[in-house]
């Protein structure tokens, strides 16, 4: 019995000290997101229906602040007969981001709301080069009723 008490401590030990030389795992901070995101859009198709209006576009966007570069992707638009507005679409971004290049796919939803102002909350899907490890979401809030401009925040992380 007390051999045997003596091998598991001894198993024991070599597992613990075998640790000790292993690497230092270390999350990087997160990063505040700060700039604004303008857009424009191309429509594809409009149509009807129950008092909605559905609109399909495209969107070509401008980043400016923590994210700097452009982007383009497709959305959609539901306008509601009391001018009640939900949407959301993905972006391909292009450019930069904390000195790192590269793309990035961000997916996004929105609504006006009362204040007549775009709300919306956005994430990224994915990323290439020195951009595909980043990872992050947070919101965007219209700068004045269809400005198209929204004060993007949010947390980022490179993992």
């Amino acid at each position: 019995m007390r051999k045997m008490l003596s091998a598991t401590l001894i198993v024991c030990v070599v597992a613990f000290l075998s640790t000790l030389w292993m690497p230092a795992v270390h999350a990087k901070k997160p990063i505040t997101v700060e700039g604004t995101w303008s857009w424009t859009g191309e429509p594809v198709s409009i149509r009807e229906a129950g008092g909605n209006t559905f609109i399909s576009a495209v969107e070509i966007d401008e980043f400016d602040g923590t994210f700097e570069g452009d982007g383009e992707g497709p959305f959609t638009v539901t306008i509601h007969p009391t001018g009640f507005m939900t949407g959301r679409g993905r972006t391909v971004f292009d450019g930069e981001v904390q000195g790192e290049w590269g793309t990035l796919v961000i997916q996004w939803t929105g609504e006006t709301k009362t204040l007549g102002r775009w709300l919306c909350k956005w994430v990224i899907l994915s990323g290439t080069e020195d951009l595909a490890n980043l990872r992050g979401q947070g919101k965007g809030v219209e700068t004045a009723p269809e400005s198209y401009v929204l004060d993007m925040s949010g947390k980022i992380q490179f993992d």
